[in-house]
Protein backbone atom coordinates (compact mmCIF):
# COMPACT_ATOMS: atom_id res chain seq x y z
CA UNK A 1 0.00 0.00 0.00
CA UNK A 2 1.67 3.05 -0.95
CA UNK A 3 1.31 6.13 1.28
CA UNK A 4 -1.03 8.84 1.02
CA UNK A 5 -1.25 12.58 2.16
CA UNK A 6 -4.97 14.33 3.23
CA UNK A 7 -3.51 17.56 0.84
CA UNK A 8 -3.62 14.83 -2.01
CA UNK A 9 -6.86 13.18 -1.62
CA UNK A 10 -5.77 9.76 0.16
CA UNK A 11 -7.63 6.81 -1.39
CA UNK A 12 -8.11 3.62 1.11
CA UNK A 13 -7.56 -0.17 -0.29
CA UNK A 14 -9.10 -2.67 2.03
CA UNK A 15 -10.09 -6.20 1.66
CA UNK A 16 -12.62 -7.93 3.44
CA UNK A 17 -13.49 -11.33 4.90
CA UNK A 18 -16.02 -12.17 7.44
CA UNK A 19 -14.82 -13.16 11.37
CA UNK A 20 -17.32 -12.73 13.96
CA UNK A 21 -16.56 -11.77 17.05
CA UNK A 22 -19.46 -12.24 19.66
CA UNK A 23 -18.39 -11.46 23.00
CA UNK A 24 -16.40 -8.66 24.91
CA UNK A 25 -13.16 -9.36 25.79
CA UNK A 26 -13.29 -10.56 29.48
CA UNK A 27 -11.83 -12.54 32.23
CA UNK A 28 -9.22 -11.59 34.89
CA UNK A 29 -8.31 -8.02 34.66
CA UNK A 30 -10.18 -7.09 32.08
CA UNK A 31 -13.41 -5.35 31.05
CA UNK A 32 -16.43 -7.57 30.84
CA UNK A 33 -18.45 -5.33 29.03
CA UNK A 34 -17.99 -2.40 26.83
CA UNK A 35 -19.96 0.35 24.89
CA UNK A 36 -19.06 3.35 22.55
CA UNK A 37 -20.70 6.16 24.68
CA UNK A 38 -19.19 8.70 22.25
CA UNK A 39 -19.79 7.40 19.29
CA UNK A 40 -23.59 5.55 19.33
CA UNK A 41 -24.60 9.23 21.13
CA UNK A 42 -27.73 10.00 18.99
CA UNK A 43 -26.32 9.32 15.39
CA UNK A 44 -29.37 8.96 13.51
CA UNK A 45 -29.34 5.61 11.87
CA UNK A 46 -32.05 3.21 11.45
CA UNK A 47 -30.64 0.34 13.83
CA UNK A 48 -28.50 -0.64 16.87
CA UNK A 49 -25.73 -2.41 14.34
CA UNK A 50 -22.78 0.84 12.86
CA UNK A 51 -19.53 0.08 11.88
CA UNK A 52 -16.95 1.22 14.80
CA UNK A 53 -13.63 0.88 13.83
CA UNK A 54 -11.12 0.28 10.55
CA UNK A 55 -7.93 -1.25 10.68
CA UNK A 56 -4.73 -0.24 8.04
CA UNK A 57 -4.28 -2.46 5.27
CA UNK A 58 -1.53 -5.05 5.09
CA UNK A 59 1.38 -4.78 2.44
CA UNK A 60 0.84 -8.61 1.76
CA UNK A 61 -2.25 -8.15 0.08
CA UNK A 62 -4.33 -9.80 2.90
CA UNK A 63 -6.84 -6.78 3.79
CA UNK A 64 -8.29 -5.02 6.58
CA UNK A 65 -10.42 -5.92 9.48
CA UNK A 66 -14.06 -3.94 10.00
CA UNK A 67 -15.75 -4.09 13.56
CA UNK A 68 -19.63 -3.58 14.03
CA UNK A 69 -20.50 -2.18 17.54
CA UNK A 70 -24.31 -3.01 18.17
CA UNK A 71 -25.41 0.00 20.48
CA UNK A 72 -28.71 -1.03 21.53
CA UNK A 73 -29.99 -3.02 24.49
CA UNK A 74 -31.02 -5.80 22.78
CA UNK A 75 -29.06 -8.82 20.72
CA UNK A 76 -29.45 -8.58 17.57
CA UNK A 77 -30.09 -11.26 14.88
CA UNK A 78 -28.13 -10.59 11.68
CA UNK A 79 -30.13 -12.77 9.27
CA UNK A 80 -30.44 -10.02 6.47
CA UNK A 81 -27.26 -8.56 7.31
CA UNK A 82 -24.72 -7.96 4.39
CA UNK A 83 -22.00 -5.36 3.69
CA UNK A 84 -21.51 -3.83 -0.15
CA UNK A 85 -18.16 -1.91 -0.60
CA UNK A 86 -17.44 -0.10 -3.67
CA UNK A 87 -14.48 0.40 -5.07
CA UNK A 88 -13.51 -0.76 -9.09
CA UNK A 89 -16.82 -2.98 -8.54
CA UNK A 90 -19.71 -3.52 -6.57
CA UNK A 91 -19.13 -6.22 -4.44
CA UNK A 92 -21.90 -7.65 -1.72
CA UNK A 93 -21.49 -10.48 0.68
CA UNK A 94 -24.20 -11.73 3.12
CA UNK A 95 -24.00 -12.77 6.72
CA UNK A 96 -24.26 -16.06 8.34
CA UNK A 97 -27.21 -17.60 9.00
CA UNK A 98 -27.98 -17.81 12.94
CA UNK A 99 -25.57 -15.36 14.30
CA UNK A 100 -26.49 -12.94 16.86
CA UNK A 101 -24.43 -9.62 18.03
CA UNK A 102 -25.01 -9.25 21.52
CA UNK A 103 -26.05 -5.71 22.92
CA UNK A 104 -22.88 -4.09 24.12
CA UNK A 105 -20.57 -5.83 22.17
CA UNK A 106 -18.41 -6.09 18.50
CA UNK A 107 -18.27 -8.09 15.72
CA UNK A 108 -15.15 -7.95 13.30
CA UNK A 109 -15.15 -8.54 9.62
CA UNK A 110 -11.95 -10.20 8.26
CA UNK A 111 -10.94 -12.09 5.35
CA UNK A 112 -10.21 -15.99 5.50
CA UNK A 113 -6.86 -16.37 4.39
CA UNK A 114 -6.04 -20.14 5.49
CA UNK A 115 -8.27 -22.94 4.83
CA UNK A 116 -7.48 -24.87 8.11
CA UNK A 117 -9.21 -21.55 10.05
CA UNK A 118 -12.33 -23.05 11.78
CA UNK A 119 -15.44 -21.31 12.84
CA UNK A 120 -15.46 -20.56 16.87
CA UNK A 121 -17.84 -19.01 19.17
CA UNK A 122 -15.50 -15.54 18.52
CA UNK A 123 -14.40 -16.04 15.08
CA UNK A 124 -16.92 -17.51 11.81
CA UNK A 125 -15.40 -17.48 8.36
CA UNK A 126 -16.66 -17.49 5.10
CA UNK A 127 -15.58 -20.00 2.36
CA UNK A 128 -16.59 -17.81 -0.70
CA UNK A 129 -15.68 -14.55 0.78
CA UNK A 130 -12.98 -13.09 -1.60
CA UNK A 131 -10.81 -10.05 -1.77
CA UNK A 132 -13.06 -6.64 -1.54
CA UNK A 133 -11.43 -3.43 -3.27
CA UNK A 134 -12.25 -0.14 -1.81
CA UNK A 135 -9.95 2.08 -3.95
CA UNK A 136 -8.78 5.18 -6.17
CA UNK A 137 -11.25 8.05 -6.13
CA UNK A 138 -14.69 6.28 -5.92
CA UNK A 139 -14.74 3.79 -2.51
CA UNK A 140 -17.24 3.25 -0.15
CA UNK A 141 -18.52 0.84 2.32
CA UNK A 142 -21.92 -0.06 3.21
CA UNK A 143 -23.65 -2.07 5.93
CA UNK A 144 -27.26 -3.29 5.03
CA UNK A 145 -30.13 -4.95 6.68
CA UNK A 146 -33.24 -6.35 4.29
CA UNK A 147 -32.10 -3.51 1.50
CA UNK A 148 -32.23 -0.37 3.81
CA UNK A 149 -28.54 1.49 4.39
CA UNK A 150 -27.55 1.05 8.42
CA UNK A 151 -24.35 2.86 7.28
CA UNK A 152 -22.19 4.10 5.21
CA UNK A 153 -18.86 5.69 4.58
CA UNK A 154 -16.83 7.54 1.59
CA UNK A 155 -13.01 6.61 1.60
CA UNK A 156 -10.93 9.25 -0.52
CA UNK A 157 -12.93 11.21 -3.36
CA UNK A 158 -15.55 8.84 -3.42
CA UNK A 159 -18.85 9.67 -4.87
CA UNK A 160 -20.40 6.80 -4.20
CA UNK A 161 -24.82 6.87 -3.34
CA UNK A 162 -26.04 4.24 -0.22
CA UNK A 163 -29.11 2.19 -1.31
CA UNK A 164 -31.08 4.59 1.01
CA UNK A 165 -30.81 8.10 0.16
CA UNK A 166 -29.15 10.63 2.76
CA UNK A 167 -28.10 7.29 4.79
CA UNK A 168 -24.31 8.88 5.54
CA UNK A 169 -23.15 9.12 8.87
CA UNK A 170 -19.99 11.02 10.19
CA UNK A 171 -17.10 12.56 8.01
CA UNK A 172 -16.03 11.75 4.68
CA UNK A 173 -12.92 9.85 5.35
CA UNK A 174 -9.35 10.94 4.13
CA UNK A 175 -7.19 9.41 6.20
CA UNK A 176 -5.41 6.47 5.87
CA UNK A 177 -4.28 4.14 9.11
CA UNK A 178 -0.80 2.89 8.91
CA UNK A 179 0.11 -0.49 10.36
CA UNK A 180 -1.19 -1.05 13.60
CA UNK A 181 -3.65 2.21 13.74
CA UNK A 182 -7.01 2.20 12.76
CA UNK A 183 -10.42 4.40 12.28
CA UNK A 184 -13.07 4.48 15.01
CA UNK A 185 -15.86 6.18 15.47
CA UNK A 186 -15.77 9.58 17.90
CA UNK A 187 -18.61 11.90 18.57
CA UNK A 188 -19.91 10.29 15.38
CA UNK A 189 -16.93 11.08 13.34
CA UNK A 190 -14.17 9.42 12.19
CA UNK A 191 -10.68 9.48 14.12
CA UNK A 192 -7.39 8.02 13.29
CA UNK A 193 -6.03 6.14 16.65
CA UNK A 194 -2.52 4.95 16.35
CA UNK A 195 -3.53 1.15 18.70
CA UNK A 196 -5.92 -0.61 17.04
CA UNK A 197 -8.48 -2.34 19.24
CA UNK A 198 -9.87 -5.49 17.30
CA UNK A 199 -13.25 -7.20 19.00
CA UNK A 200 -13.00 -4.80 22.46
CA UNK A 201 -13.24 -0.83 23.34
CA UNK A 202 -12.22 1.61 21.27
CA UNK A 203 -9.86 3.10 24.36
CA UNK A 204 -7.24 4.26 23.37
CA UNK A 205 -6.77 8.04 22.70
CA UNK A 206 -5.05 9.65 19.07
CA UNK A 207 -2.20 11.32 21.56
CA UNK A 208 -1.59 7.75 22.73
CA UNK A 209 2.13 6.63 22.19
CA UNK A 210 4.38 3.85 23.19
CA UNK A 211 7.94 5.02 24.71
CA UNK A 212 9.18 1.51 26.27
CA UNK A 213 8.43 -0.25 22.11
CA UNK A 214 6.30 -3.57 23.93
CA UNK A 215 3.45 -2.47 22.04
CA UNK A 216 0.81 -1.70 24.70
CA UNK A 217 -0.15 2.06 24.54
CA UNK A 218 1.19 4.19 28.02
CA UNK A 219 -2.11 4.70 28.73
CA UNK A 220 -2.68 1.35 29.94
CA UNK A 221 0.08 0.80 31.76
CA UNK A 222 -1.13 3.22 34.53
CA UNK A 223 -3.90 2.55 36.52
CA UNK A 224 -7.37 3.04 35.15
CA UNK A 225 -6.54 2.68 31.86
CA UNK A 226 -7.21 -0.11 29.74
CA UNK A 227 -6.08 -1.45 25.65
CA UNK A 228 -9.31 -2.65 24.01
CA UNK A 229 -10.84 -3.57 27.18
CA UNK A 230 -8.12 -5.04 28.90
CA UNK A 231 -6.63 -3.89 32.43
CA UNK A 232 -2.70 -4.48 31.91
CA UNK A 233 -1.46 -2.46 34.44
CA UNK A 234 -3.78 -4.81 36.79
CA UNK A 235 -1.47 -7.70 35.27
CA UNK A 236 1.48 -5.84 36.00
CA UNK A 237 2.30 -3.31 32.66
CA UNK A 238 3.91 -0.70 34.04
CA UNK A 239 5.01 2.27 31.93
CA UNK A 240 9.01 2.77 31.15
CA UNK A 241 8.87 -0.92 31.82
CA UNK A 242 8.89 -3.15 28.69
CA UNK A 243 6.59 -6.19 29.09
CA UNK A 244 5.86 -9.18 27.46
CA UNK A 245 2.65 -11.24 27.87
CA UNK A 246 2.30 -14.85 27.07
CA UNK A 247 -0.68 -16.99 27.53
CA UNK A 248 0.55 -20.76 28.38
CA UNK A 249 -1.71 -23.76 27.82
CA UNK A 250 -1.05 -26.94 27.99
CA UNK A 251 -2.10 -30.69 26.96
CA UNK A 252 -3.92 -33.20 29.14
CA UNK A 253 -1.81 -35.47 29.96
CA UNK A 254 -0.04 -37.62 32.90
CA UNK A 255 3.15 -36.85 31.06
CA UNK A 256 5.19 -34.24 33.33
CA UNK A 257 7.14 -32.59 31.09
CA UNK A 258 3.93 -31.31 29.35
CA UNK A 259 2.81 -29.53 32.79
CA UNK A 260 4.43 -26.39 32.75
CA UNK A 261 6.22 -26.01 36.29
CA UNK A 262 5.93 -22.91 38.48
CA UNK A 263 9.58 -22.71 38.80
CA UNK A 264 10.16 -23.14 35.28
CA UNK A 265 7.75 -19.98 34.12
CA UNK A 266 9.99 -18.24 37.51
CA UNK A 267 13.98 -18.78 35.44
CA UNK A 268 12.19 -17.20 32.49
CA UNK A 269 10.59 -14.27 34.96
CA UNK A 270 14.24 -13.93 36.39
CA UNK A 271 16.02 -13.96 33.33
CA UNK A 272 14.31 -11.06 31.48
CA UNK A 273 13.80 -9.12 34.58
CA UNK A 274 17.67 -8.74 34.95
CA UNK A 275 17.33 -7.21 31.95
CA UNK A 276 14.00 -4.99 33.10
CA UNK A 277 12.04 -6.56 30.75
CA UNK A 278 9.06 -7.74 32.56
CA UNK A 279 7.53 -11.50 31.70
CA UNK A 280 3.73 -12.02 32.15
CA UNK A 281 3.08 -15.65 31.68
CA UNK A 282 -1.39 -16.64 32.15
CA UNK A 283 -1.54 -20.01 32.89
CA UNK A 284 -5.27 -19.91 34.52
CA UNK A 285 -5.83 -21.28 37.52
CA UNK A 286 -2.90 -23.51 37.36
CA UNK A 287 -1.07 -22.05 40.31
CA UNK A 288 -3.67 -19.90 42.04
CA UNK A 289 -7.52 -20.02 41.79
CA UNK A 290 -8.21 -16.33 41.35
CA UNK A 291 -6.86 -13.63 39.31
CA UNK A 292 -3.17 -13.37 40.73
CA UNK A 293 -0.56 -11.90 38.15
CA UNK A 294 2.56 -13.58 40.75
CA UNK A 295 1.48 -16.96 40.76
CA UNK A 296 0.41 -16.61 36.66
CA UNK A 297 -3.17 -16.54 36.90
CA UNK A 298 -4.22 -13.66 34.21
CA UNK A 299 -7.66 -14.66 33.55
CA UNK A 300 -7.19 -17.67 32.03
CA UNK A 301 -8.44 -19.02 28.10
CA UNK A 302 -11.66 -18.51 26.62
CA UNK A 303 -11.78 -22.20 26.84
CA UNK A 304 -10.52 -23.38 30.43
CA UNK A 305 -9.68 -21.41 33.63
CA UNK A 306 -6.57 -24.04 34.04
CA UNK A 307 -5.54 -23.71 30.12
CA UNK A 308 -6.00 -27.00 29.59
CA UNK A 309 -6.27 -28.08 26.08
CA UNK A 310 -7.08 -31.53 24.45
CA UNK A 311 -4.25 -33.69 24.09
CA UNK A 312 -2.83 -34.88 20.83
CA UNK A 313 0.14 -37.12 20.25
CA UNK A 314 1.73 -34.86 17.94
CA UNK A 315 1.45 -30.54 17.14
CA UNK A 316 2.17 -29.02 13.76
CA UNK A 317 2.94 -24.89 12.92
CA UNK A 318 1.31 -25.78 9.56
CA UNK A 319 -1.20 -28.21 7.78
CA UNK A 320 0.85 -31.08 9.18
CA UNK A 321 -0.30 -34.48 8.30
CA UNK A 322 -1.87 -36.29 11.12
CA UNK A 323 -0.97 -33.37 13.62
CA UNK A 324 -3.28 -30.99 15.67
CA UNK A 325 -2.41 -27.03 14.53
CA UNK A 326 -1.22 -24.69 16.85
CA UNK A 327 -3.30 -22.19 15.23
CA UNK A 328 -6.62 -23.87 15.62
CA UNK A 329 -5.85 -24.25 19.42
CA UNK A 330 -5.03 -20.65 19.73
CA UNK A 331 -8.22 -19.72 17.63
CA UNK A 332 -10.72 -21.39 20.49
CA UNK A 333 -8.56 -20.64 23.35
CA UNK A 334 -7.27 -16.88 23.00
CA UNK A 335 -9.44 -13.87 23.04
CA UNK A 336 -9.32 -11.93 19.88
CA UNK A 337 -8.30 -8.72 22.35
CA UNK A 338 -5.29 -10.11 23.29
CA UNK A 339 -3.77 -10.81 20.05
CA UNK A 340 -2.25 -7.79 19.08
CA UNK A 341 -0.21 -8.12 22.41
CA UNK A 342 -0.05 -11.58 24.04
CA UNK A 343 2.41 -14.97 22.73
CA UNK A 344 0.78 -17.84 22.75
CA UNK A 345 2.75 -20.39 23.80
CA UNK A 346 1.22 -24.48 24.29
CA UNK A 347 2.63 -27.17 25.75
CA UNK A 348 2.39 -30.10 24.00
CA UNK A 349 3.61 -33.35 23.68
CA UNK A 350 5.45 -34.13 20.35
CA UNK A 351 6.29 -32.90 16.53
CA UNK A 352 6.22 -36.28 15.66
CA UNK A 353 3.73 -37.75 14.00
CA UNK A 354 3.81 -41.20 15.97
CA UNK A 355 4.09 -39.02 19.67
CA UNK A 356 7.90 -40.02 19.90
CA UNK A 357 10.23 -37.58 22.01
CA UNK A 358 10.87 -34.83 18.98
CA UNK A 359 13.30 -31.80 19.38
CA UNK A 360 12.31 -29.54 22.79
CA UNK A 361 10.04 -26.70 20.85
CA UNK A 362 9.98 -24.98 17.58
CA UNK A 363 8.46 -20.89 17.53
CA UNK A 364 7.98 -18.24 14.43
CA UNK A 365 10.34 -16.35 13.84
CA UNK A 366 9.69 -12.86 14.67
CA UNK A 367 5.86 -13.74 15.54
CA UNK A 368 4.13 -14.65 18.71
CA UNK A 369 3.32 -18.29 18.63
CA UNK A 370 5.67 -21.16 20.04
CA UNK A 371 5.51 -24.60 21.12
CA UNK A 372 7.19 -27.00 23.68
CA UNK A 373 7.26 -30.34 23.16
CA UNK A 374 8.87 -32.39 25.82
CA UNK A 375 6.81 -34.92 25.85
CA UNK A 376 8.01 -38.66 25.87
CA UNK A 377 11.50 -37.06 27.46
CA UNK A 378 11.28 -38.86 30.61
CA UNK A 379 10.72 -35.46 32.40
CA UNK A 380 9.51 -36.28 36.03
CA UNK A 381 9.91 -35.48 39.88
CA UNK A 382 10.89 -38.44 41.50
CA UNK A 383 14.33 -37.17 43.21
CA UNK A 384 15.85 -33.83 43.29
CA UNK A 385 18.08 -34.27 39.95
CA UNK A 386 14.89 -35.24 37.94
CA UNK A 387 12.93 -31.78 39.15
CA UNK A 388 15.86 -29.70 38.33
CA UNK A 389 16.14 -31.40 35.19
CA UNK A 390 12.18 -31.31 34.51
CA UNK A 391 12.32 -27.71 35.51
CA UNK A 392 15.36 -26.23 33.64
CA UNK A 393 14.74 -28.21 30.08
CA UNK A 394 11.30 -26.08 30.31
CA UNK A 395 12.81 -22.99 31.23
CA UNK A 396 15.50 -23.11 28.67
CA UNK A 397 13.10 -24.34 25.43
CA UNK A 398 10.73 -21.65 26.79
CA UNK A 399 13.12 -18.98 26.80
CA UNK A 400 14.78 -20.51 23.21
CA UNK A 401 11.79 -20.65 21.58
CA UNK A 402 10.43 -16.91 22.89
CA UNK A 403 13.78 -15.58 21.53
CA UNK A 404 12.64 -17.19 17.92
CA UNK A 405 9.41 -15.09 18.68
CA UNK A 406 11.51 -11.79 19.32
CA UNK A 407 13.80 -11.79 15.96
CA UNK A 408 16.91 -14.26 17.55
CA UNK A 409 17.84 -17.32 15.76
CA UNK A 410 20.47 -20.14 16.51
CA UNK A 411 23.43 -17.86 16.07
CA UNK A 412 22.05 -14.74 17.10
CA UNK A 413 21.95 -12.76 13.79
CA UNK A 414 22.48 -15.45 11.72
CA UNK A 415 21.35 -19.68 12.08
CA UNK A 416 25.47 -20.54 12.47
CA UNK A 417 24.72 -22.91 15.45
CA UNK A 418 26.91 -24.21 18.55
CA UNK A 419 29.05 -21.24 18.60
CA UNK A 420 30.82 -21.24 20.96
CA UNK A 421 31.92 -17.70 21.50
CA UNK A 422 27.69 -16.46 21.13
CA UNK A 423 26.98 -17.41 25.02
CA UNK A 424 23.02 -17.69 24.59
CA UNK A 425 20.42 -19.80 25.18
CA UNK A 426 19.77 -19.72 21.44
CA UNK A 427 22.68 -21.40 20.92
CA UNK A 428 22.31 -25.40 21.12
CA UNK A 429 25.46 -25.31 22.53
CA UNK A 430 23.77 -23.99 25.82
CA UNK A 431 20.59 -24.41 25.72
CA UNK A 432 19.48 -27.75 27.27
CA UNK A 433 23.14 -28.09 29.24
CA UNK A 434 22.63 -24.48 30.47
CA UNK A 435 25.46 -21.31 30.30
CA UNK A 436 27.61 -22.51 33.22
CA UNK A 437 28.66 -20.08 35.98
CA UNK A 438 31.16 -17.87 34.20
CA UNK A 439 32.61 -17.27 30.53
CA UNK A 440 35.80 -17.14 32.15
CA UNK A 441 36.08 -20.73 33.50
CA UNK A 442 36.61 -24.35 32.25
CA UNK A 443 32.37 -23.99 33.12
CA UNK A 444 31.38 -23.48 29.87
CA UNK A 445 34.49 -25.44 27.39
CA UNK A 446 32.63 -28.15 29.03
CA UNK A 447 29.86 -27.71 26.87
CA UNK A 448 31.65 -27.95 23.88
CA UNK A 449 33.64 -31.35 25.72
CA UNK A 450 29.84 -32.46 26.12
CA UNK A 451 28.79 -32.25 22.76
CA UNK A 452 32.17 -33.82 21.57
CA UNK A 453 31.57 -36.27 23.78
CA UNK A 454 35.50 -36.20 25.01
CA UNK A 455 38.16 -34.91 27.37
CA UNK A 456 36.35 -36.75 30.55
CA UNK A 457 32.36 -36.21 29.15
CA UNK A 458 29.89 -38.38 27.20
CA UNK A 459 26.07 -38.29 27.13
CA UNK A 460 25.79 -40.04 30.73
CA UNK A 461 27.76 -36.97 31.84
CA UNK A 462 24.54 -35.01 31.96
CA UNK A 463 24.56 -34.29 35.80
CA UNK A 464 28.56 -33.69 35.44
CA UNK A 465 28.17 -30.77 33.74
CA UNK A 466 28.91 -27.66 36.46
CA UNK A 467 25.42 -25.61 36.60
CA UNK A 468 24.50 -28.10 34.63
CA UNK A 469 20.64 -28.99 33.81
CA UNK A 470 20.59 -31.55 37.10
CA UNK A 471 21.52 -28.24 39.32
CA UNK A 472 19.56 -25.54 41.03
CA UNK A 473 22.28 -23.10 39.48
CA UNK A 474 21.48 -24.03 36.06
CA UNK A 475 21.45 -20.34 33.82
CA UNK A 476 19.89 -19.60 31.34
CA UNK A 477 20.26 -16.22 29.67
CA UNK A 478 20.87 -14.14 25.75
CA UNK A 479 23.78 -12.88 25.39
CA UNK A 480 25.08 -9.30 25.40
CA UNK A 481 27.84 -9.37 22.36
CA UNK A 482 30.57 -8.81 24.35
CA UNK A 483 32.40 -11.82 22.81
CA UNK A 484 34.92 -11.27 20.15
CA UNK A 485 35.23 -13.01 17.17
CA UNK A 486 36.32 -16.47 16.62
CA UNK A 487 37.96 -16.97 13.48
CA UNK A 488 38.19 -20.51 12.18
CA UNK A 489 41.39 -20.25 10.06
CA UNK A 490 43.32 -19.16 13.46
CA UNK A 491 42.29 -20.44 16.80
CA UNK A 492 44.07 -19.09 20.31
CA UNK A 493 42.84 -21.71 23.26
CA UNK A 494 44.13 -18.93 25.57
CA UNK A 495 41.25 -16.62 24.30
CA UNK A 496 38.46 -19.17 25.42
CA UNK A 497 35.62 -17.64 23.85
CA UNK A 498 36.36 -14.57 23.60
CA UNK A 499 35.35 -12.77 26.68
CA UNK A 500 38.64 -13.45 28.74
CA UNK A 501 40.06 -16.13 30.56
CA UNK A 502 40.66 -16.96 34.56
CA UNK A 503 43.77 -19.35 34.39
CA UNK A 504 42.36 -21.99 31.63
CA UNK A 505 42.09 -22.41 28.23
CA UNK A 506 40.23 -24.12 25.40
CA UNK A 507 41.04 -27.21 24.50
CA UNK A 508 39.66 -26.74 20.97
CA UNK A 509 41.08 -29.70 19.13
CA UNK A 510 40.55 -32.06 22.53
CA UNK A 511 44.31 -33.07 22.86
CA UNK A 512 44.27 -32.47 26.06
CA UNK A 513 46.91 -30.08 26.26
CA UNK A 514 47.36 -25.79 25.68
CA UNK A 515 48.63 -25.25 22.49
CA UNK A 516 50.48 -21.58 22.52
CA UNK A 517 50.33 -21.76 18.53
CA UNK A 518 47.25 -20.70 16.74
CA UNK A 519 45.73 -23.55 14.63
CA UNK A 520 43.00 -23.86 11.85
CA UNK A 521 39.56 -25.76 12.89
CA UNK A 522 36.37 -26.16 11.93
CA UNK A 523 34.62 -25.34 15.41
CA UNK A 524 30.91 -25.90 15.08
CA UNK A 525 31.22 -28.84 12.57
CA UNK A 526 29.11 -26.75 10.02
CA UNK A 527 31.44 -27.57 7.50
CA UNK A 528 32.79 -24.54 6.81
CA UNK A 529 35.82 -22.12 8.04
CA UNK A 530 34.94 -18.30 9.06
CA UNK A 531 34.69 -15.83 11.03
CA UNK A 532 32.21 -16.92 14.13
CA UNK A 533 31.05 -13.48 15.49
CA UNK A 534 28.92 -12.83 18.80
CA UNK A 535 25.15 -11.11 19.11
CA UNK A 536 23.93 -8.55 21.13
CA UNK A 537 20.56 -10.45 21.74
CA UNK A 538 19.31 -7.84 24.50
CA UNK A 539 19.61 -4.63 22.65
CA UNK A 540 18.11 -6.32 19.28
CA UNK A 541 14.63 -7.66 20.82
CA UNK A 542 10.98 -7.23 18.46
CA UNK A 543 9.08 -6.76 21.37
CA UNK A 544 6.14 -5.26 19.46
CA UNK A 545 5.55 -8.38 17.43
CA UNK A 546 2.39 -6.43 15.78
CA UNK A 547 3.64 -3.19 14.85
CA UNK A 548 6.52 -4.84 12.89
CA UNK A 549 6.82 -5.12 9.33
CA UNK A 550 8.00 -8.42 7.20
CA UNK A 551 7.05 -10.41 10.65
CA UNK A 552 8.41 -14.13 8.33
CA UNK A 553 11.30 -12.05 7.29
CA UNK A 554 13.19 -13.22 10.09
CA UNK A 555 14.67 -9.51 9.53
CA UNK A 556 17.26 -8.33 12.66
CA UNK A 557 15.00 -5.02 13.86
CA UNK A 558 15.86 -3.20 17.26
CA UNK A 559 13.33 -2.16 19.94
CA UNK A 560 14.09 1.32 19.27
CA UNK A 561 13.41 1.44 15.43
CA UNK A 562 10.33 2.50 14.55
CA UNK A 563 8.33 -0.55 12.86
CA UNK A 564 5.11 -1.39 11.13
CA UNK A 565 3.19 -4.23 11.89
CA UNK A 566 2.22 -7.88 10.86
CA UNK A 567 -1.16 -8.17 11.11
CA UNK A 568 -2.28 -10.76 14.44
CA UNK A 569 -5.70 -10.68 13.36
CA UNK A 570 -5.54 -11.35 9.27
CA UNK A 571 -1.79 -13.05 9.36
CA UNK A 572 -1.15 -14.93 12.27
CA UNK A 573 1.17 -17.33 10.72
CA UNK A 574 4.59 -16.47 10.22
CA UNK A 575 7.52 -18.41 9.18
CA UNK A 576 9.07 -20.67 12.40
CA UNK A 577 12.24 -22.27 13.39
CA UNK A 578 13.92 -25.36 12.05
CA UNK A 579 14.74 -27.35 15.32
CA UNK A 580 16.62 -30.71 15.35
CA UNK A 581 15.76 -33.03 17.23
CA UNK A 582 18.57 -34.70 20.22
CA UNK A 583 20.42 -38.19 19.49
CA UNK A 584 18.94 -41.26 20.54
CA UNK A 585 22.25 -41.31 22.58
CA UNK A 586 21.43 -38.07 24.38
CA UNK A 587 18.14 -39.08 25.14
CA UNK A 588 18.78 -42.49 26.32
CA UNK A 589 20.98 -40.61 29.19
CA UNK A 590 18.37 -38.37 30.12
CA UNK A 591 16.00 -40.74 30.87
CA UNK A 592 18.57 -42.56 32.79
CA UNK A 593 19.28 -39.57 35.13
CA UNK A 594 18.15 -40.32 39.03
Amino acid sequence: MRNCCLQQGCYLFISLGLCLILSACGGGGTSSSSSLSSSSGDLPRPGSVFISEISSDHADGLGTWVELYNSGPLDVSLNGFNVRATGFSTVQYDFPRDIRLKAGRYLVLAEKNHRSQVNTDQIVYLDDFSNISLSGGDAALELIKDGVTQDFIRFGNSKAIPLSAGASWGNHVLIQPSYGQSLVREAGNWVLIPFSTPGGPNDVAVTAIDNDKDGIPDSAEVAGGTYAGIDYYAMGARVAQPDIFIQIDHMKSTDQGILPAKESMQKVVDAFKARNIAVHFDSGTLYSHDFNPALFNLGGSRISKNNKVDYHQCLGMGDQLNCASIYDYKDKSMDICRKQVFHYLLMANSQEEDGKSSSSGYAEIVGNDLAVTLGDWGLNTSSENELNKLVNFQAATIMHELGHNLGLDHGGRDALNNKPNYYSTMNYLYQLMGLGSNPRTLSVVERYFFDKKANGFDWNDVCKLEAGPCSRDFRIDYSDGSGHPLNEYSLNESEMIGRGSLGTYADWNLDGQLNHLSYALDLNDDGNKTYLYDYNDWDNLILAFARAPSGNSGASMKRSASVMAINPILNDKQRWSVEIAPSAGFMAAVRRVH
